[in-house]
């Protein structure tokens, strides 16, 4: 008699297992037809349709733009309407020392390591959004 309770034990436990398995089964085939992008063969397509975006601009832009010291750009405020008298990111008070970085188009001065910071992450200036970047030159075409 043990050994029929122990054979209807095992039964039960191969039984549960086989149960259980399926239920994971079911599970993930439908959690795959709800979203196909997880399927093993969206796998690798999606790896390949993988784009990468940069969002800021590199050193060597960077580089391009005008460095001025604060004392001078106090003296020729005609760039901008008017010297701002402190770092609109850092909120920082500038000191006749310091260091900014004089954004073309808009003028807008910051200091050097805050805006370089900014504008590795963002291709805009922090104040007005304008792109300190090259405007693309539209082509005429001649008929």
């Amino acid at each position: 008699m043990s050994a029929n309770i122990l054979y209807g034990l095992v039964y039960m436990i191969i039984l549960f297992s086989f149960i259980t398995i399926m239920f994971i089964v079911i599970l993930l085939l439908c959690y795959c037809s709800v979203h196909p992008s997880l399927q093993i063969g969206n796998l690798a397509t999606a790896e390949q349709n993988a784009i990468t975006l940069e969002l800021g601009l590199d050193e060597a832009t960077l580089d391009k733009y005008p460095k001025l010291i604060y004392a001078q750009a106090k003296l020729h405020k005609n760039k901008a309407n008017s010297t701002a008298s402190c770092c609109s990111i850092c909120l920082a008070d500038y000191k006749d020392t310091d260091v900014l970085r004089d954004l073309p188009d808009c003028g807008h001065l910051f200091h050097l390591e805050c805006v370089d910071s900014w504008l590795k992450l963002h291709a805009t200036c922090p104040v007005c959004r304008n792109s300190p970047l090259a405007k693309p030159v539209p082509l005429e075409v001649s008929h």
